[in-house]
């Protein structure tokens, strides 16, 4: 008795990654129902190129998985749906996309076509700053940070910083100053009659406190100045030497200046320089998490929210971020970057029990 043929059948057993018109043979791969049976679980990808002498197409996965953490797992061009069969799973386990830009000059936008082109927006910031403010004081003046701010007016800048900020805070009398952009920070405090209302800044009548250099930290007090014999940096032309007996600093949290009549005090901070603001917009359907501390760390950002980062006293527009995806989709199946599929035909997962992965966008 003879077992008849099924001569339009072609059974291939898969066991790696491949073409699978080609591990079918070229006899094979041309009869018109195609059937493709896994043997073992597969890492990486499955492509089925099109074949018009096809008409059925069966892929059973017999219980073993194709997962690919690079891509995508089928890639499939035929004009004949792919039927699945089996239960197990077909999934991308791609999750983690990175973007960097090395040059140091960058600003603007960079997509990032892996996640659904989401952004990373550079730009600059300036950050010029000028606070000046001046109180009009009777001879033996005590003050700090909190005393200029309570009785001073500001008469330069719009939305300046506090001098409780700017030297410190409250009673405090220090500010720390980080200038890493290769400009220099000058703080300079002085005095003028008040009968004119002309600053110390354009009317030489300033004690420079100090000049920070760049890539630098200082720590500044708002009475590093002498106005002894002269010494460190005082002017002839300051009120002729009627500013006399100023108290250094002491470890006291008040500081004094002794003079005779009323005065003009003035106190000034200038810096000019720029910070780097980088904008992180995710145009995936779920959170990202961002990594890398350039400048992102550990944020997590949702769908169509943005995230931004500043860098202080900075012209650096170089980064570099990675993200990561997690979670599953309301069906159960894992989110990844990628489609399950990423050719042109399609599946028929109707006789299908296992779990394909979802892109998330």
């Amino acid at each position: 008795m003879s077992i008849p043929l099924i001569s339009n059948i072609s059974f291939t057993e898969v066991n790696s990654t491949g073409i699978l018109n080609d591990k079918a043979g070229i006899a094979k791969s041309k009869l018109p129902i195609q059937y493709f049976k896994l043997t073992d679980n597969i890492s990486g990808n499955l492509t089925l190129n099109n074949d018009s002498a096809h008409k059925k197409i069966i892929l059973d996965t017999n219980g073993f998985s194709i997962t690919n953490s690079t891509g995508s797992p089928l890639t499939t061009n035929s004009d004949i749906a792919i039927e699945l069969k089996g239960s197990g799973n077909i999934q991308s386990t791609l999750k983690t996309f990175s973007s960097s830009v090395d040059t140091t000059s960058n600003l603007g936008t960079t997509t990032i076509s892996e996640a659904n082109d989401s952004t990373v927006n550079v730009s600059n910031v300036d950050t010029d700053t000028t606070v000046e403010k001046y109180i009009d004081a009777s001879g033996n003046f005590s003050y700090n940070g909190t005393t200029i701010d309570s009785q001073g007016t500001t008469t330069l800048g719009a939305s300046t910083p506090n001098a409780a900020t700017i030297f410190g805070s409250g009673s405090v009398t220090q500010y720390n100053m980080n200038v890493t952009d290769g400009t220099q920070a000058l703080v300079f405090v002085g005095d003028t009659s008040t009968s004119t209302s002309t600053s110390p800044a354009s009317g030489g009548y300033k004690l420079y406190v100090a000049t920070i250099g760049p890539n630098t930290v200082s720590q500044l007090r708002m009475d590093e100045y002498s106005n002894y014999s002269g010494s460190i940096g005082i002017y002839n032309s300051l009120v002729g030497g009627a500013v006399g007996g100023h108290n250094r600093y002491s470890g006291t949290t008040n500081h004094q200046l002794n003079f005779s009549g009323t005065r003009r005090l003035w106190w000034r901070y200038e810096r000019t320089g720029n910070d780097r603001k980088f904008i992180f917009t995710n145009n995936l359907a779920i959170s990202v998490v961002l990594t890398g501390n350039d400048p992102f760390n550990n944020i997590t950002v949702t769908s169509g929210g943005t995230n931004t980062q500043t860098i202080s006293n900075s012209t650096d527009g170089s980064f570099d971020v990675t993200g990561t995806i997690s979670g599953t989709n309301g069906s159960g199946q894992p989110f990844a970057l990628v489609n399950v599929n990423n050719g042109t035909g399609t599946l028929n997962t109707d006789n299908y029990t296992g779990t394909l992965s979802t892109r998330a966008f």
